[in-house]
């Protein structure tokens, strides 16, 4: 039976260079970090938005066994294996975790803390307050979702444009924030040169998205559904000749609110009378003609005929 919704898929692997002779740059970002670190890592990066969720220290641990089960006589002892926890900052249900699982928090100052009593080591990044501590910018775009110089924004965008760094980073769990956050600060002269169109109108809102386009291209590529929803009636009609307007109207709805005379205009003579009774017919009649009329043969006529009549030339019948 599956044991999962979902395979189990890592945010990173790191793998330590030892070998000899080989010339090591200084850490650019999480300084403090790298020593700590044996021959391979898993990284598990949560963000701001997709922040730590309960047993997700559980879903880490069991990738370090998985991974240590499958690495055959690569690695040696479990000491050649740690995890690293990267979140903005420690939270309620991840201390729940600490506790359920037995371990013991070790503070190694600056945001770094070690979860001591693991078979493998654990370690546990604040990004917050390292990117504080080290005063690294580029931290705060995932601490915080906010560089504080320009200079940090243009080195991401450059990354997020290299194509193969941009594969990895785009299945990053929070890029999108990221991408939002370099979408909001820096010059779309330098944004558009490193990311794709796609991605450059899917983190825009849809008023952004429209701005500076002609109606015309607005409603490119939309059914007419579509382009009619959210119309108000007056503006769905406007411009369409009269009978456009009435095109699939029932008879019945086409008349409706019309007054008897507009109802009759342009219909000839014996149009107008079809249907009737000798008494209907008469109401067409004009009130002066109406009023000629004998009482005797006026009181003849039906009572609704009647009351219609004496309402139109004002005497009693």
């Amino acid at each position: 039976m599956p044991l999962s919704t979902e395979p189990p898929r890592a945010d990173y692997l790191l793998l330590r260079n030892d070998a000899p002779g080989e010339v090591r740059e200084p850490a650019g970002t999480l300084r403090r970090l790298w020593s700590l670190l044996p021959r391979e890592t898993i990284v598990e990066f949560k963000s701001v938005r997709r922040t730590y969720r309960s047993r997700d220290l559980d879903r880490l641990w069991g990738y370090l066994s998985l991974h240590y089960a499958g690495a055959g006589k690569r690695l040696g002892p479990r000491r050649d294996l740690a995890g690293v926890l990267l979140l903005p900052s420690r939270t309620r249900s991840l201390d729940a975790d600490v506790a359920a699982l037995g371990l013991v928090w070790r503070d190694l100052a600056g945001g770094y803390w070690q979860l001591q009593g693991a078979a493998f080591a654990l370690y546990v990044v604040e990004l917050a307050t390292v990117a504080e501590a080290e005063g690294d910018d580029l931290l705060h775009l995932l601490g915080h979702g906010t560089a504080r110089t320009a200079e940090a924004r243009r080195w991401l965008a450059e990354q997020v444009g290299a194509e193969e760094i941009a594969m990895a980073m785009r299945e990053l769990e929070g890029f999108d924030e990221v991408l939002r956050t370099l979408l909001k600060k820096l010059p779309i002269e330098t944004l558009l040169p490193a990311l794709p169109v796609d991605e450059l109108l899917a983190a825009l809102p849809p008023e952004q998205r429209a701005a500076g386009l002609t109606p015309e291209q607005r409603a490119a590529g939309l059914t007419p559904e579509q382009r009619l929803a959210g119309m108000p009636p007056e503006q769905r009609l406007a411009g369409l000749p009269p009978e456009q307007r009435l095109a699939g109207l029932p008879p019945e709805q086409r008349l409706a609110g019309m007054p008897p005379e507009q109802r009759l205009a342009g219909l000839p003579p014996e149009q107008r009378v079809a249907g009737l009774t000798p008494e209907e017919r008469l109401l067409l009649v004009p009130d002066e003609t109406l009023r000629l009329l004998p009482d005797d043969y006026l009181r003849s006529l039906p009572e609704d005929v009647r009351a219609q009549i004496r309402a139109r030339i004002g005497r009693p019948l």
